[in-house]
């Protein structure tokens, strides 16, 4: 349309320059061309300004604007020439696309207040033929560039918005300041169709590619044949197909739940507009038959082709996760009924066994099992190490441990079903050395040791011993207590664990021999 527009006016001034029969003289100020008081454009000039606009249509992309300020300065015969880039980012700043100073010069950034740019962006267009410094005093460019004209157009997009600006700038006054407008006004329609598909194509691509690379799965088929046209990335690798191989395949093969009918059926609500996105959760078949779980929001978009998208999440981390919490959930309530079960046993046996000091006894028993449990919580419930489960239940004897209380042995883990009652029972032994073993006076020594056994036959064993030296005499006990039981009653039962208790006159010593696989995680 502008093109058009220019070249009737080009014959208009044509006929009138042909009636008038006159011939052009060259004006002394420049190089354009005038008529008496009336100046025309020479129809030279914009011949060549149309033949120069010809020249650089066949340039397409960022190499257009440089090639355009060039046509446009040689057009104009000015100094300088450049193309704006107005960012949304940046509202108060220019970047320059393409400049041009009597040559290709580099681009720069700008601020665009107090400057004559600003009003273009703002009104649309500016032209001063003369002395433009003096009208913006306080754009300090201008000055140290000694320029004398400016004419400067807004490139528009097509729903209007301001998306830079093309200007042209000269070191001497326009002559014709009507017929630069015109040539400027000529150069900026296809300066601001390419400024908008640059634009548009940018952010397709950077969306296109954030696309590609997201984490999620994205797809888009088809309304009419419901095939993928496009398929990200990760979908790709986590189906295992390419992308030849997706545009044969319909959402129906990706999901064996559904048919055909069941799916076409199951997206009707977006079709006939009841929903605007439909959100479910279903499974995805990989191209090797393995399944995943995935979450779908699926949305209908007729006026871009008539397509669908798919925002798609694979679950399968959120379910292991949800299915890792319920089962954490479950032991933990397996576990604190254990517990009470136990501390209800702890109770009553102390209470017969102990009338006495019942309070003390129970408090003491009652903190091994929290020191046990601080132990699993130390180690997230998870398999913990011998020797971590031995040191919680050596309680205030740990200024001890490593002179007059040794351990030894491979490293080794508990299952944690193991560990409060090998911690109860190695309380028991420890309480009893320090009352009456070798860890009531001044010179006694306990060495606890663990070492992996493996018999004859084949079976494997994990023995942890703990023995005494250098305490009081020891003399057999008459009658078990509950320590005695909770050492060798318990863990037998529990573990299939053979326990045996040496009254030695010159220490007690224990052993644990317990099946390998009960105790210790394989």
């Amino acid at each position: 349309m502008q093109a058009r527009a220019v070249y009737n006016l080009m014959q208009i001034r044509l006929l009138e320059f042909c009636e008038t029969s006159m011939l052009l003289a060259p004006c002394s100020e420049c190089s354009m061309n005038q008529v008496d008081t009336i100046r025309f454009p020479a129809l030279p000039s914009f011949s060549n300004a149309l033949s120069i606009l010809a020249e650089t249509s066949r340039v397409v992309g960022e190499k257009y604007f440089p090639v355009l300020v060039e046509g446009l300065a040689e057009a104009l015969a000015v100094r300088w020439a450049f193309i704006c880039n107005l960012p949304t980012a940046q509202p108060g700043e220019a970047t320059t696309l393409a400049f041009w100073d009597n040559g290709p010069a580099e681009n720069f950034v700008y601020p665009l207040a107090n400057t004559p740019c600003a009003d273009v962006a703002s009104e649309g267009v500016c032209c001063f033929a003369e002395d433009i410094a003096s009208q913006y005093p306080m754009d300090q460019m201008l000055t140290d560039l000694g320029a004398q004209s400016y004419a400067g157009i807004a490139l528009r997009s097509s729903d209007g918005r301001v998306l830079g600006l093309i200007a042209v700038m000269d070191d001497k006054p326009f002559c014709d300041p009507g017929m630069v407008e015109e040539i400027v006004s000529l150069f900026s329609g296809r300066a601001a169709a390419e400024l908008e598909r640059l634009s548009t194509s940018s952010l397709n691509e950077r969306l296109g590619k954030i696309v590609e690379a997201s984490v999620s799965e994205a797809y888009v088929f088809d309304k009419r044949t419901y095939r993928f046209e496009l398929v990200n990335r990760g979908a790709r690798e986590n189906l295992g197909y390419s992308m030849e191989e997706m545009r044969a395949l319909t959402p129906w093969d990706l999901k064996p739940e559904f048919s055909r009918e069941q799916f076409i059926e199951f997206v009707e609500p977006l079709l006939d507009a009841r929903l605007s996105v439909l959100t479910f959760e279903t499974v995805h078949e990989r191209k090797d038959g393995t399944t995943y779980p995935v979450s779908v929001q699926l949305q209908y978009f007729p006026e871009a082709g008539d397509v669908f998208f798919a925002s798609i999440i694979d679950e399968t981390e959120r379910k292991k996760r949800e299915e890792r919490e319920r089962l954490i959930l479950h032991e933990m309530n397996h576990r604190a009924k254990n517990v009470l079960a136990v501390v209800q046993v702890l109770a009553r046996q102390t209470a017969k066994r102990n009338p006495d000091d019942y309070i003390s006894r129970l408090e003491a028993r009652i903190a091994a099992l929290a020191a046990s449990h601080d132990v699993l919580v130390h180690n997230s419930w998870q398999d913990i190490p011998l020797d971590e489960l031995v040191q919680s239940q050596l309680g205030h004897f740990e200024p001890l441990i490593g002179d007059r209380i040794n351990l030894s042995g491979p490293a080794t883990k508990f299952k944690t079903t193991v560990a409060q009652a090998f911690g109860l029972a190695l309380h028991e032994l420890s309480t009893n050395a320090a009352k009456y073993g070798a860890l009531s006076n001044e010179e006694g020594r306990v060495d606890i040791s663990w070492r992996d056994t493996v018999t004859e036959a084949g079976e494997k064993f994990l023995e942890l011993k703990w023995v005494e030296r250098g305490g009081p005499e020891v003399i057999s006990p008459e009658a078990r207590g509950f320590g005695s039981f909770m050492i060798e009653q318990s863990l037998a039962q529990q573990f299939g664990c053979k326990v045996e208790m040496v009254f030695d006159p010159a220490g007690i010593s224990c052993s644990f021999i317990a099946p390998y696989e009960k105790v210790v995680p394989i």
